[in-house]
């Protein structure tokens, strides 16, 4: 169960709680699945990935140009989202923990139990367009196949071997998008992101039920499992269906999103209303004059290459929010099982395709 949970728990994570505090310095860019079968760039070894030319980057010479808009202040830009499942506070059996011996007092040799790896959980892709007035979602699967040297691995699992930095490797080549920046957070500092503005209010379709949720759950179970602090493994559920807000006290039991019976498509629904409605909440009349103050506060929970500076450069372009469109596209590929692993298979020459409808994205 709890290996579930940590799949589930980011992607819903970040895509509300990080775009909130970053949805005024990004009109956003999410599609609900992305490509790639590629090599990394030369990271500790890993195979060199060739980007496509530059040319080929968003611009259709053959469909309509755009209309013209008079300009704001600001620049279209793009911001790699990453959520990872690395949870210090409910989790001690990570690779430090085993070396600094703090394995709940348990003499453990590395080969008795496994050490708890980190995952990108969650990937998004944020693009506004102050050009063509577009702000556009687009979501990389973390279980998206790749090849590193070769081999086949699941994206988000690179992570553990070469950070954010390949993902935002990755991320640009399965996309042929330039990314200029990127905001990686784990799941409980997503939840203290998303507490900044206060939580968001969405329409929940069905009952959640509370992750930790197992009554044959015994004491002696703790010992074993990794899990730190108390659980409540007797409540089912811990979201009921309607109206609710979502804040750190329950943003993990949403993106995990275990129910009696949802479909995957539905639970992308609903991340993706979250993300919707983070949005419209960071930059309503309520927030957005504190827009610079409220983001020192939330980007001290994550790791970024973005700035304060960055936002009030572009802060005009959050002012004109409601004059942009929002859209989400979705990546070409197909779920699928090779050599017995379940993946996303993506289809990257008809993905850069796609991207080339997409004016001003990531031009300064």
């Amino acid at each position: 169960m709890l290996a579930a949970v940590r799949n589930f728990v980011i992607a819903f994570l970040i895509a509300a709680a990080v775009f909130g505090l970053i949805a005024w310095f990004i009109t956003i860019f999410i599609a609900d699945n992305v490509i790639g079968i590629a090599d990394t760039p030369d990271t500790g070894g890993v195979g060199d990935v060739t980007l496509p030319p530059e040319e080929t980057r968003p611009t259709d010479p053959d469909g309509p140009k755009p209309p013209s808009y008079p300009d704001i202040p600001g620049n279209s830009f793009t911001v790699l989202l990453v959520g990872t499942d690395y949870r210090p506070d409910d989790f001690i059996d990570y690779f430090e923990d085993f070396v600094g011996n703090t394995y709940s007092d348990v003499k453990l040799g590395l080969l008795t139990k496994p050490i708890r790896k980190q995952s990108a959980d969650l990937i998004i892709l944020v693009t506004v367009s102050e050009e063509t007035r577009q702000i556009v979602f687009s979501s990389i699967p973390s279980d998206t196949r790749v090849t590193v040297n070769g081999s086949y691995c699941l994206l988000g699992e690179r992570y553990d071997k070469g950070g954010v930095d390949e993902i935002v490797d990755f991320a640009n080549y399965l996309t042929a998008v330039p990314i200029d920046y990127y905001i990686k957070a784990n799941i409980t500092d997503a939840g203290s992101i998303i507490d900044v503005i206060d939580g968001v209010s969405i329409n929940v379709p069905v009952d959640i039920m509370n992750p930790y949720y197992n009554p044959d759950w015994t004491e002696e179970d703790a010992e074993w499992s990794g899990i730190t602090g108390e659980r409540d493994h007797d409540t089912r559920i811990a979201i009921h269906a309607g109206e609710r807000t979502i804040n750190s006290s329950n943003l993990f039991a949403l993106m995990h999103y275990r129910t009696e019976s949802a479909s995957a498509s539905e639970r992308d629904f609903v991340i993706m209303e979250l993300a919707r409605q983070t949005l419209r909440k960071a930059v309503s009349a309520e927030y957005i004059n504190r827009a610079p103050e409220l983001f020192a506060r939330a980007i001290r929970y994550t790791e970024s290459n973005m700035t304060v500076d960055d936002l009030n450069n572009n802060l005009e372009l959050f002012r004109h929010y409601n004059e942009f469109s929002i859209s989400t596209i979705s990546y070409p590929g197909s779920y699928s099982t090779l050599d017995g692993e379940a993946c996303f298979v993506p289809n990257v020459s008809e993905a850069y395709e796609m991207f080339r409808t997409y004016r001003g994205i990531g031009q300064h």
